[in-house]
């Protein structure tokens, strides 16, 4: 059923009394990590990094307790509880439910994460990322999204905000009007999404029109432009980003997909925001195109000032300030009154899923020489290479090291950007097999997913030529083979990792389970 944000006339009282600084700190999310010395008493959300759960309690009771109107605590959560807790249970991807192959793995992923991170403060997530991978060298989608099929988008993302929602934790479709088919960064620019209008309507408008009918309450646009349905902004001679587009955000978004809850901009510290005009401005504008509350905006005097000065010059009304502010302490107000149960949670249950997910994700993605399985024992010698980036997960490698030495007699790691290393290495030093931790894991601000910068000197040399044969593991970006189809034989795509990926790994290696 379709969500639409519920009306307190005492709300609307409260806010039409509300001071220029009180209704500025209602149209705010700002961030912060436990600890780390702020507090925020008067914003109707406060977005709280990763951190121990008993952290994350005591700064949502903090910022919570003994306020009429509570803030909801906000997570970055687009595949399971460990993207928001630290311990929590951690689940691969969005992409790895979908090369598992069953919906209700997705929806489980949403219950249980729900549940977890619900006992730990948490009222609101910004995920799942619906975003198509029409092009696969966008450098933000990956296996963040579910894949290049606007239907298993639909099935899978929906299946996992369902699970979501019907658990009590808010999701939130990102990134409106869809990234994917885009070759830049928001983090650092103004991508542009290419799809005529058919062509956006049967994929994303479709994904978009599906899940709000389905109950999403709220949406996140990115600073993302779509000329199919904008006109150029004259100061710019380009086309903006949604969260500056009137004809997107109520155009499209409101009046043609008929969405009628909370609007969340993308964080407003990205360069496709931000540096696309003067911070205020843009804030403002998001404001008057139709957006509801600003995402990393901290309310203070910097802030304050530079609002009312888009007030003072009319680039932001005072009515649509009031606007904005009713709507974020209503849902906010909607929420507490709608989730007051504590919730049961089963970490074991939440773990066997986990695992499930993640051995039905990870495949051989290419074997063309037929070399797997292997046979390995204490007589073998295996070189490990690491050729990977910033924030690639460091204990995927560590992982897969420890695993190779409790069965082999040597393993030998190299994990720095010298090739002619590498290719003296499998040249002279009598090796079995190479195996190689290899990829770009999705990140922000690189404006890639490739492989690239220095590490990529690694794929030189031609050490896997050498006659040892070599298996390529990827847990990040699954075209990472593709990239390098030429020197890479054999590959293993994992779609993610977690503590269950390895041992996957290694059955597939060794032609051992499932």
């Amino acid at each position: 059923m379709k969500y639409k944000i519920k009306d307190y006339p005492e709300v609307k009282a409260k806010v039409d009394n509300m001071s220029v600084e009180e209704l500025l700190s209602s149209v705010v999310v700002p961030h912060l990590t436990p600890k780390d010395g702020q507090c925020f008493r008067d914003t109707p959300g406060v977005f709280v990094f990763t951190a121990e759960a008993a952290d994350c309690v005591e700064t949502a009771a903090m910022i919570n307790d003994g306020r009429e109107d509570k803030a909801l605590i906000v997570s970055d959560m687009e595949y399971g509880a460990g993207c928001a807790l630290k311990g929590a249970v951690h689940f691969p991807s969005l992409r790895a439910a979908v090369e598992a192959g069953d919906p209700s793995l997705a929806y489980k992923m949403g219950e249980y994460a729900a549940k977890e991170v619900r006992r730990a403060g948490y009222h609101w997530t910004f995920g799942p990322c619906v975003d198509i991978t029409g092009n696969a060298d966008c450098p933000i989608v990956s296996v963040r999204a579910a894949g290049a099929d606007p239907d298993e988008v639909i099935t899978y993302a929906g299946a996992y905000m369902r699970g979501l929602q019907d658990n009590g934790l808010i999701a939130t479709l990102k990134h409106f009007p869809g990234d994917g088919y885009c070759t830049d960064d928001q983090h650092v620019t103004v991508p542009e999404n290419p799809l005529g209008r058919k062509e956006w309507d049967e994929s994303f408008g479709r994904v978009y029109k599906t899940l709000i009918e389905d109950g999403a309450m709220a949406v996140m646009p990115g600073h993302i432009s779509l000329p199919a349905y904008d006109d150029i902004d004259e100061s710019t001679d380009m086309y903006p980003p949604a969260t500056l587009s009137k004809k997107l955000l109520t155009g499209l978004l409101k009046e043609e997909l008929g969405f009628e809850g909370i609007i969340v901009s993308d964080a407003v510290n990205m360069g496709g925001f931000c540096g696309y005009t003067n911070l205020y401005r843009a804030n403002a504008l998001f404001l008057e195109a139709g957006g509801d509350c600003l995402l990393f905006q901290h309310n203070d005097k910097e802030y304050m000032e530079g609002m009312k000065r888009q007030i003072e010059n009319g680039t932001l009304s005072m009515e649509t300030l009031k606007n904005r502010a009713y709507r974020n302490l209503c849902f906010s107000r909607e929420y507490f009154e709608t989730y007051t149960a504590d919730t049961d949670f089963e970490r074991e249950a939440a773990e066997r899923c986990a695992e499930e997910m993640t051995r039905k994700a990870v495949k051989v993605y290419r074997d063309r020489v037929n070399l797997l399985p292997i046979k390995l024992d204490k007589t073998s010698k295996i070189l490990h290479v690491i050729i990977t980036q910033i924030d690639y997960p460091l204990e995927a490698a560590r992982d897969l090291t420890e695993k190779l030495r409790e069965i082999c007699g040597t393993v030998d790691v190299i994990d720095e950007p010298r090739p002619w290393i590498t290719k003296d290495a499998v040249k002279y030093g009598g090796y079995d097999y190479v195996f190689v931790t290899a990829g770009v894991f999705p990140t922000y601000g690189l404006n890639t997913v490739r492989l690239t910068g220095e590490v990529t000197r690694n794929m030189m040399e031609g050490w896997m030529r050498y006659g040892t044969p070599c298996i390529f593991i990827c847990n990040g970006h699954p075209l990472f083979a593709e990239q390098f189809k030429g020197l890479v034989d054999t590959c293993i795509n994992t779609y993610g990792y977690n503590k269950y990926t390895n041992e996957r790994v290694m059955e597939l290696v060794l032609g051992k389970g499932e």
